[in-house]
């Protein structure tokens, strides 16, 4: 991500509409990012999907991200802008040293979250708070 520095937010980790002690209801996303980097070719990105890389994020995001099962587009592409900066599109080859190949996500029901299987990945872990910031997070505080 290119943001690091996010705000300490303590207390619950999102707060109803006027600042009530009440969450608002959460979900839990698992993304699975493969992409590639190009390498500068005659003013052009070469890439080589040889040279792919999968990455795992997870997220606590406000259930308002989610419709049927899937993350809104708009939402979908703000997560995108914070991993590859802004305004990225996939597939997009124009000047991005990168391209995504794939993109999986996956809300969690109610039981696999209970289960909180981020626990045992190696991945990053980030919940989003009331003032509309991304904050990466240890596994165990998702």
């Amino acid at each position: 991500m290119h943001e690091r520095d996010y705000p300490d937010v303590s207390g619950p980790a999102a707060m109803a509409v006027g600042g009530s002690a009440a969450p608002c209801p959460v979900v839990y996303l698992r993304l699975t990012i493969t992409d590639t980097s190009g390498v500068l070719v005659d003013g052009n990105h070469a890439f080589n999907p040889l040279a792919k890389v999968t990455r795992l994020f997870w997220y606590r995001l406000p259930a308002s991200w989610v419709c049927a099962g899937r993350l809104v587009p708009a939402r979908r592409q703000r997560l995108l802008d914070l991993i590859y900066g802004p305004g990225r599109q996939v597939g997009m080859l124009d000047s991005d040293p990168y391209i995504i190949l794939d993109i999986r996500e996956r809300v969690l029901s109610a039981a696999e979250a209970r289960r909180r299987p981020w626990l045992g990945d190696r991945a990053a872990c980030y919940a989003w708070r009331d003032s509309d910031v991304l904050q990466e997070i240890i596994p165990a505080s998702l």
